[in-house]
């Protein structure tokens, strides 16, 4: 298995914030992040590429994968407010980030490759989504 990983910087940002929670629901759950005011992150992610075989001596094109970042995700995150971008049901947690980013990448990949994203969103925490393919019910991702 060969793997190919890719770092990305975006500046962004959010609130944590669930519309079935009541406010001091939101406040315990999520506790500062659910300042309504907001607050920003430079978020890292690593989209991470694996294939069983090298094509032309990669796994997959280095161009290939910057593109499909600065097509499918930067929109969505730089300098952008999270919970915007997303909609008002899309709780902007970093397991949920990163879901959406797979989901963003995934289905432009070519066949035979799987996808890994991983992101830093503090020095203190980080999250990785492998999964399969789920629609995340937030403005089309």
């Amino acid at each position: 298995m060969y793997t190919l990983a890719k770092r990305y910087r975006f500046s962004a940002a959010h609130t944590l914030h669930s519309l079935v929670l009541s406010e001091g629901e939101n406040q315990r759950v999520y506790g500062k992040c659910a300042n309504p005011a907001g607050h920003g992150h430079d978020y890292i992610f690593e989209v991470i590429v694996s294939g069983p075989a090298l094509v032309e001596d990669v796994v997959v094109g280095h161009g290939l994968v910057d593109d499909l970042v600065q097509e499918h995700v930067a929109p969505r995150f730089k300098f952008q407010n999270l919970n915007e971008v997303f909609g008002r049901g899309f709780i902007t947690t970093g397991e949920n980030l990163t879901r959406a980013v797979w989901n963003l990448v995934n289905d432009h990949l070519p066949p035979g490759l799987t996808l890994t994203v991983r992101l830093v969103e503090t020095s203190k925490n980080a999250f990785v989504y492998r999964g399969e393919r789920e629609q995340v019910t937030a403005s089309g991702v």
